[in-house]
């Protein structure tokens, strides 16, 4: 029922889109209407004499009947003006009008399919994640397939935003992937993709332009964060830089978080070097697909040691760790165990589920 109700509000919009009024296809189904109560009562007016048993009731069924040619044959025609004027007019009419209205929203389905495809239509949903910039097929669906996996996000809908894509591949279409044509730089182009709905934003580098990605992508956050300011929005947001040099350029916006390949793979090589099989294990825990994951947790169990909460850990059957905090900002990774937790401190846990710490933090708050 919803999914049906989807899409007639999608076709409504569709058609306003293209200039068509609902009131024009409503005034048609209006006349349908009408001749349908008009030539039920003729038939009734016409056949009650030779028919006895006939209701007004019936004669109106009959004329949805005739005029939709479904013929069901429960009621029929007996005297001559009734065969020859009534029904002849009720068919004649009934179909031409049923017809021009089912392809009137047969056409309109035909152009609203196509338009979608090459990303025109705007989006209806709402907490859906919007990708913004197009830097390659496999680049997109690695991206998409990391979000799917995360059990918060598996099922939320994912709009992509790009300028550089006529149409989606079939790739991104097998994903259900929705498709907005534009660049994500111009603000017009982000209410048609419903960001004023949106959960968040992901803004990823074009490394086909690497010499103006940064600049792009600065432009895309600063447009993001003046739309949340003004519609009173929070929106979770992050963006790949191209360059390192442009983080200070990009922490004058207000993205939540930011990450940049420039150096990540010549510090990996030399990890990979002095301990073969590193990489396989980063790897794994930045993936959402397998194993353990590193979480980034607020916690409610202030005034608690950094020990407390690794002992409890050590007798809880859950296979989690503790390896870092967030202080004030400050990123610490393997705390001392004498460390105090405070208000607005974040736990980094290593974990296969963000839900795993829950039960141990309950523990900890029992009396």
């Amino acid at each position: 029922m919803l999914i049906s109700f989807y899409k007639i509000k999608k076709l409504i919009l569709f058609l306003r889109q293209e200039g068509f009024s609902e009131g024009r296809i409503l005034k048609a189904i209006g006349l349908v209407l009408t001749l349908n109560l008009l030539f039920g009562t003729l038939f009734y007016l016409v056949e009650s004499g030779a028919q006895p048993e006939l209701t007004l009731t019936d004669s109106i069924w009959w004329a949805v009947v005739t005029m939709t040619t479904v013929g069901y044959g429960d009621f029929a025609a007996t005297t001559v003006p009734g065969r020859f004027i009534i029904s002849y007019l009720c068919m004649f009419i009934g179909i031409g009008l049923i017809g021009y209205i089912i392809g009137f929203i047969a056409e309109g389905i035909i152009h609203m399919v196509a338009r979608t495809r090459r990303g025109l239509m705007k989006i209806l949903e709402e907490d859906h994640l919007i990708i913004c910039n197009y830097p390659g097929e496999n680049k997109v669906l690695e991206v998409i397939r990391e979000i799917k996996a995360t059990p918060v996000y598996e099922k939320f809908p994912i709009v992509l935003v790009s300028e550089d894509l006529e149409e989606l591949p079939e790739s991104l279409k097998d994903q259900k992937i929705m498709f907005v044509h534009g660049s994500p730089t111009d603000e017009e182009i982000l209410f048609k993709a419903n960001i004023k709905k949106a959960a968040g934003v992901i803004i990823l580098a074009d490394h086909l332009n690497p010499s103006i990605s940064d600049e792009r992508s600065f432009a895309v956050a600063t447009i993001i964060d003046l739309i949340e300011k003004e519609h009173q929005l929070d929106l979770k947001s992050v963006v790949e830089i191209e360059n390192r040099k442009n983080l200070k350029l990009m922490n004058r916006t207000d993205v939540e978080g930011m990450i940049t390949n420039d150096g990540i793979t010549s510090r990996m090589l030399v990890q990979e070097f002095l301990y073969p099989g590193i990489y396989d294990i980063i790897q794994q825990l930045l993936s959402n697909l397998k194993g353990s994951q590193f979480f980034i947790l607020p916690t409610r169990l202030v005034g608690k040691r950094v020990v407390d909460i690794q002992m409890e850990i050590i007798k809880h059957p859950t296979d989690i760790q503790v390896i870092g905090l967030i202080k004030k900002g400050e990123k610490i990774l393997n705390p001392s165990k004498s460390l105090f937790i405070e208000e607005g401190d974040q736990l980094i846990l290593l974990a296969e589920k963000i839900t795993d710490f829950e039960s141990i933090e309950n523990a900890l708050l029992s009396p």
